[in-house]
């Protein structure tokens, strides 16, 4: 383990990327916590910890997936009490966690930088549909008239409420929508989506798909959701995690 001795009473704040794949999809954000957890400890990371009486360690992450989504770019934020390069953490780390959490790059934060959570403005996804009888040029018509659409209402629960049911309008959250063919083709297509996403505005893709499928009536099936990167806007444009993090270390 390659640790450089500093000042102890320093910490040192860290932003990792990892992917979620298909073996973990299904489990909650509190079991990918615990993963990251017993990884730390097994792996000996000089990982900081909280005060008071139920001290823990001193981890954040960025905007969590719904079950069942896989994602390319998932961040967290950690402190440690010494110093290590990032390299060496994603190495002693990648032994220790499970099929399908892979970390694949990482970056030291300035001690004012803003956690990942409280960072996130954007999400880019790609959605895989199967729909029969539809060519290509008909799956776009249809995308692009319910773009076109000044409303789109949906139910969505509300957390806060007891998960009551509300009519929102997801019109606003949604950036942009594209469609590609994939590449098994047979009636399957790639949405490739761009919806507002963190603590202000959040669109979770399994409500554009649903609400494009009652606009359309199709049936849509074989629904497969990649997150494929999360942004932060910043002077007019959208930086990821890690870019960001360059950007407050200049």
């Amino acid at each position: 383990m390659q640790i450089m001795q500093v000042d102890s009473k320093k910490n040192v704040l860290m932003r990792l990327k990892f992917t979620k794949g298909n073996e973990v999809k299904y489990i909650s954000h509190l079991d990918l916590m615990r993963a990251f957890q017993r990884a730390i400890r097994r792996a000996d990371i000089p990982i900081a910890y909280s005060s008071g009486f139920n001290p823990h360690q001193e981890i954040s992450f960025g905007a969590p997936l719904s079950l069942g989504i896989t994602s390319d770019a998932e961040y967290l934020d950690i402190k440690l009490r010494e110093d290590m390069k990032p390299e060496a953490i994603i190495e002693e780390l990648n032994d220790k966690l499970p099929a399908g959490i892979k970390l694949r790059a990482g970056t030291i934060l300035n001690e004012r930088a803003k956690s990942a959570m409280g960072l996130v403005t954007h999400s880019r996804y790609t959605v895989k549909v199967n729909v029969q009888g539809i060519e290509l040029n008909q799956f776009r018509e249809k995308l692009d008239e319910f773009m076109s659409l000044a409303e789109i209402k949906v139910m969505k629960k509300q957390p806060k409420k007891d998960f009551e049911l509300k009519e929102i309008d997801i019109r606003p959250m949604i950036v942009s929508v594209g469609a590609v063919e994939a590449p098994d083709s047979g009636g399957s297509y790639f949405l490739q989506c761009l919806l507002l996403s963190g603590s202000k505005n959040n669109l979770k893709p399994e409500l554009l798909v649903k609400a494009f499928a009652d606009f359309s009536s199709w049936e849509l099936t074989g629904v497969r959701i990649n997150r494929e990167e999360v942004y932060t806007e910043y002077q007019g444009q959208l930086l990821d995690l890690l870019q960001y993090a360059e950007k407050e270390n200049q």
